[in-house]
């Protein structure tokens, strides 16, 4: 039963705080997912997330089932080996958001505005990813607590 709610409590979660920033920014609030769609804006990407968000939430599932999870596990194992599951999340946000913001990015703007799609896009990740591996600390913070050890008596008689 832990092992389910792993896999769906932070995916779920994350995608609920993304839905409450949208929804309680006032400059997001409004927008028109039919106007916006397919706009060089936050304005269209957050488009993209409200008539996507199902598939979305599928696909996050999927992915906290077959990779976040045996990470997770290695984690708890060698806890050391978390800086570099880290560092190598951090590189394939930026690789993909990147990869992305070319894909959607319009040559005649500055190359400016290229990266700071990337950047934006690397941060709405890295937000996931913060979201789901601290909602999974919470739920394993015990495997994390330092063991004391056991002083040993002489209780022989």
């Amino acid at each position: 039963m832990k092992y389910f709610i792993k896999v769906i409590l932070p995916p779920l979660f994350a995608f609920w705080a993304f839905a409450l920033f949208i929804k309680f920014t006032p400059v997001f609030h409004h927008v028109n997912a039919a106007e916006n769609m397919g706009e060089d804006s936050v304005y269209g990407l957050i488009s993209y997330y409200k008539i996507f968000a199902p598939a979305q939430i599928i696909i996050a599932l999927l992915t906290q089932f077959l990779i976040v999870m045996p990470l997770w596990r290695k984690i708890i194992a060698k806890p050391k080996s978390a800086i570099l599951i880290f560092i190598t999340l951090i590189l394939i946000c930026a690789i993909f958001a990147f990869g992305l913001a070319y894909a959607i990015w319009d040559p005649e703007t500055k190359k400016s505005r290229f990266i700071d799609i990337g950047w934006f896009m690397t941060g709405v990740q890295l937000f996931y990813w913060v979201i789901n591996f601290l909602l999974l600390y919470l739920l394993d913070w015990k495997a994390f607590r330092k063991t004391q050890p056991v002083a040993e008596t002489d209780n022989e008689s």
